[in-house]
């Protein structure tokens, strides 16, 4: 608990929790950083499961740093974010839930990467199981982060 409340009596902390502009702006990072990444996410695994069979599969390879950018500013302004309310943060379990689904899919996208964008334009049903999962973990990853404020 006391590195708890270090974390939220640090400039971060206190910048986040306690001045009119700091939450709003951080917060606003944050879902920038969300539609990058998980907007890439979404749109390799929308066209892994068969949308816009015309386009190449390996074609989408650029857009993987742009997602990791993405994750980068959700790193940095979570963090921030987690800084302003740790000690009730810490034991919220939307919150530790969200954050397991988020490495789950950062995971599960970086191996459809791997495996579709560096590879073959050749998408088996394999691929499209992994896509699906992946998909429906970054949908559940946002519903939680949601569920954050409303559980205690």
């Amino acid at each position: 608990m006391e590195m708890l409340f270090w974390l939220e009596d640090s400039f971060v902390g206190l910048t986040v929790s306690s001045t009119q502009w700091g939450y709003p702006i951080v917060l606003s990072l944050h879902a920038i950083g969300m539609a990058t990444l998980v907007g890439v996410a979404l749109m390799l695994t929308i066209r892994v499961l068969g949308f816009a069979p015309s386009i190449p599969v390996t074609s989408m390879a650029p857009y993987w740093r742009v997602a990791l950018g993405g994750f980068i500013l959700n790193l940095l302004s979570g963090s921030a974010l987690f800084c302003g309310n740790a000690s009730e943060l810490f034991f919220n379990w939307a919150f530790r839930i969200k954050i397991v689904l988020v490495f789950v899919g950062l995971a599960l996208t970086w191996r459809l990467v791997q495996i579709c964008v560096k590879r073959t334009d050749e998408v088996s049903s394999a691929h499209r199981k992994l896509a699906a999962i992946a998909m429906v973990t970054w949908i559940v990853a946002i519903i939680f982060g949601r569920l954050i404020g409303y559980w205690s």
